[in-house]
């Protein structure tokens, strides 16, 4: 590839849809929020207590999971943007 292919592939929508599509697919996949983990930060065993670290590690797989989210929304805005000006 030369240069000017590489600037082109960089400037095709269907690059950025494709990309961010599975980008966000691998997100959700990985940091979708498991059933282990509480998002309270509460202890099972003990549901008077709150567990710190749980919390804000539930917070990370929340945020990390609507940003893969917000990358299939966009995968799928950018497809559409292609169809309607395709012509």
């Amino acid at each position: 590839m030369n240069n000017f292919e590489i600037c082109k592939l960089f400037f095709n929508i269907d690059f950025w849809s494709t990309l961010s599509g599975f980008t966000g697919a691998v997100l959700i996949f990985f940091f979708g929020l498991p059933p282990k983990v509480d998002p309270e930060g509460h202890i099972n065993l003990i549901l008077e207590q709150e567990n710190e670290e749980d919390k804000k590690k539930g917070r990370k797989y929340k945020r990390i999971s609507y940003t893969g989210i917000l990358l299939l929304a966009l995968s799928f805005f950018l497809q559409l943007l292609r169809i309607l000006f395709a012509n």
